[in-house]
């Protein structure tokens, strides 16, 4: 499943970049996490999560590689629970007043049997969470 989007923020690149820049405080953004480690270049998150009637706990790890300072960054994100194993890969641009993104999610197991009729819309929340909770974070800084 493909996602792109755009967020517009008050603020200048500089500022969006010192949040985006900060992995910990994008890893605080995903929904429902419990906890956040560092491990080498990675984090180790875990969390709660649920789509429907599937509703449990998840650990996942969060990559940002292919960092270009003020310009974009892919984040990576691998994760288990609920009986399934998500992938997502978000490619994330910076602009003055705006952050963009083009991002793939590949669901396996009981996650994947929900169909796209329930994952599209909670997909969709999840994103949407995610980069208001960043907007929040720019917005206030």
């Amino acid at each position: 499943m493909k996602y792109q989007g755009e967020v517009k923020l008050n603020v200048d690149k500089s500022t969006i970049w010192g949040i985006l820049s900060n992995p910990e405080s994008v890893s605080s953004c995903f929904p429902g996490i419990k906890s956040i480690t560092k491990e080498g270049d990675a984090y180790k998150v875990v969390g709660s999560a649920g789509i429907g009637f599937i509703k449990g706990e998840y650990k996942a790890t969060v990559t940002f590689t292919n960092v270009k300072p003020m310009d974009s960054m892919m984040i990576s994100a691998k994760g288990t629970g609920l009986n399934s194993n998500v992938d997502i890969v978000a490619q994330v641009k910076v602009d003055d007043g705006k952050l963009t993104y083009d991002a793939e999610v590949k669901v396996a197991g009981v996650l994947a049997s929900v169909g796209a009729r329930l994952m599209d819309p909670a997909v969709n929340k999840l994103i949407s969470d995610l980069f208001d909770c960043i907007k929040n974070k720019v917005e206030k800084k």
